[in-house]
């Protein structure tokens, strides 16, 4: 296997299933048809020309296909081609199909990894009074959202999303509750992300100036619906978000009043203090003391905005899979947004804990990928995945089972701009 940063995507060897090496039945990401060990039976249905994402499960014998855009089932039968070519034709893969027919490369989800993953968060923030809204930004898949705030439990109050565009997946796939953890400025897109409050989901969003939260305010009124509001905080990270404590209490302040001048268009829900990059620092104290310096910046704010603007910060959201427990752990934040967790990935496997192992959460997510070709002499192979499925930022691939093997992109011959394969 083949792992790279979660953000991205990964690559690994041909996966090799421990019951018929067969793909089996599967009804819904929360209603499993459960096979028998021995069984060999297949649904007479297949996966929609359009699918993009596979999912598995070795340990309950089932599967299914998410597609990017509409997917449909279809009758096992050869495809009549008409003036279309057999690609558009067929699927890349049915039900009961061997992985080893599959096409490549294909994203594979390992369903047991992805809810022992999700369990073990749970049983992690027990400890705390804190709510779980996972990130969907590492899968913007609704079926997959859905999975997640089934397996979390009530403490899951919804998803965060980085793009209006995942927000709307989100709340066409049945999550009722969002929040836009990023600024939104353009009109266009204020208008389709209160058009979703507008049909009966609970929409939160980010702000950090007056102009854009003027626009969602009026748009709020326009369409006879309310969006909740939080202020973001610069945690450090030196990206988004009001600099100041005494900024934040102004921009609350702001937001409370186009409230009583617009009918409760906009509503001051609290404030975002997520910093993306401490959820890499390896060693677990240096991490403690950086998070610590996140939750010094919030209090900052919340302070502010009570004894400024006289207004309670209901939520206090941010965290991330590498920082969680020491957001949820101080007493400052009521929300931690971990969304890597769910698939794992190289990078956060690298993470010390404090009880001295390294790295928190188990690989799920997979790039199927095949050998194109051997070189005994070379001592290398190359795969069918290069830049287009993988991708170098948080380093190179990693094989599981052979973790010292270097693993990269060919070097493109002189005078092109890029390799297509990996190596």
């Amino acid at each position: 296997y083949m792992i790279n940063n979660m953000n991205k995507a990964f690559a690994c060897q041909r996966l090799q299933l421990c019951i018929n090496n067969r793909l089996c039945p599967f009804v819904s990401l929360c209603a499993t048809t459960v096979c028998g060990m021995a069984s060999d039976s297949v649904e007479s249905s297949a996966i929609g020309n359009d699918a993009h994402m596979l999912l598995f499960s070795p340990a309950k014998c089932r599967c299914a296909t998410l597609a990017v855009g509409m997917h449909t089932a279809a009758a096992l039968s050869t495809p009549r081609l008409g003036s279309r070519t057999f690609a558009a034709a067929a699927a890349p893969a049915r039900l009961g199909d061997s992985l080893h027919s599959i096409d490549t490369p294909s994203l594979i989800v390992d369903l047991d990894v992805f809810e022992r993953n999700c369990l073990k968060l749970k049983s992690a923030m027990e400890a705390y009074p804190v709510s779980i809204r996972p990130h969907a930004k590492a899968h913007k898949c609704p079926q997959l959202a859905q999975l997640q705030l089934q397996l979390l439990g009530p403490s899951a109050v919804g998803v965060c999303c980085q793009k209006v565009t995942e927000a709307e997946a989100m709340v066409a796939g049945g999550v009722r509750d969002v929040l836009l953890s990023n600024e939104v400025v353009a009109p266009y897109k204020i208008t389709r992300l209160v058009a979703l409050a507008a049909q009966g989901a609970r929409v939160s969003v980010v702000v950090d100036t007056l102009q854009p939260l003027e626009q969602l305010a009026a748009t709020a009124q326009e369409w006879g619906t309310s969006v909740d509001v939080l202020v973001e905080i610069n945690a450090g990270q030196d990206r988004c978000g009001v600099d100041t404590a005494d900024e934040a209490a102004q921009l609350a302040e702001h937001t409370s009043r186009l409230s009583s001048q617009q009918n409760g268009s906009v509503n001051f829900a609290g404030i975002q203090a997520y910093h993306g990059g401490l959820q890499h620092v390896r060693d677990p104290q240096q991490r403690a003391a950086a998070v610590q310096a996140v939750v010094d910046r919030a209090a900052a704010a919340v302070d502010a905005i009570s004894s400024t603007a006289g207004l309670k910060c209901c939520v206090v959201t941010g965290g991330g899979s590498g920082t969680y427990p020491l957001e949820a752990g101080s007493g400052v934040f009521t929300e931690v947004q971990p969304g890597s967790f769910a698939f794992g990935d190289a990078d956060y496997a690298k993470n010390m804990q404090l009880a001295g192992q390294q790295g928190e959460w188990q690989q799920s997510l997979w790039v199927l990928t095949q050998v194109m070709s051997v070189s005994a002499a070379r001592a290398c192979v190359v795969v069918d995945a290069g830049l287009k499925a993988l991708s170098l930022d948080s380093g190179p691939p990693v094989l599981l089972e052979q973790p010292n093997v270097a693993a990269g992109l060919v070097a493109p011959p002189p005078g092109s701009s890029s390799s297509s394969s990996s190596s």
